[in-house]
């Protein structure tokens, strides 16, 4: 089921933003996003995105990261510095590597347009909202997976002592 979200996403992003790929074509990129997913293949044929966890096929280029590393190149850190780090791993083909990386860093989506289509604009907007904190947050935390899990918690467990809960309404 991990699988097919994230091929939906991938292809999303592909069908609704400004991503080429192109230069992808023909490309199978491993990609290991450690502690979270399982190893699973990206295969880009015919300007899509196919996602399988066929450890059996050879691929061009193998990628190796954590959660927090993943994070840290939509905030745009150079993929260099952070092979330099040894915070990602990479075998194989260096220049796939960054032609996905370039491709996924440039992705620009429109959430509340692309939302409004299947729930309206005023529910659209407020997750839009939403989407806009989250993104700060992820911006200004150094471990951005677990900012959002603990205040998450936080809001769920005890919302009326949450800072993130405010309700100037009233």
């Amino acid at each position: 089921m991990q699988h097919f979200v994230l091929e939906q996403a991938l292809n999303l992003l592909i069908q609704n933003g400004s991503i080429d790929i192109k230069p992808l074509e023909s490309k199978v990129i491993r990609f290991t996003l450690v502690d979270l997913l399982p190893d699973v293949n990206f295969i880009c044929t015919n300007n899509r995105i196919f996602v399988n966890s066929d450890t059996s096929t050879s691929s061009d280029v193998e990628i190796k990261l954590r959660p927090n590393v993943f994070f840290a190149l939509f905030k745009g850190e150079d993929l260099t510095d952070l092979l330099r780090q040894d915070k990602i791993h990479i075998h194989g083909d260096v220049k796939t590597a960054q032609l996905l990386v370039d491709l996924l860093s440039t992705t620009e989506l429109d959430l509340e347009e692309l939302l409004s289509q299947y729930t309206g604009d005023i529910v659209a907007h407020e997750m839009g909202k939403t989407a806009k904190k989250i993104k700060q947050v992820v911006k200004q935390s150094p471990n951005p997976l677990e900012a959002l899990k603990d205040g998450l918690s936080e809001l769920l467990i005890q919302p009326k002592v949450s800072k993130k809960y405010t309700n100037s309404h009233h």
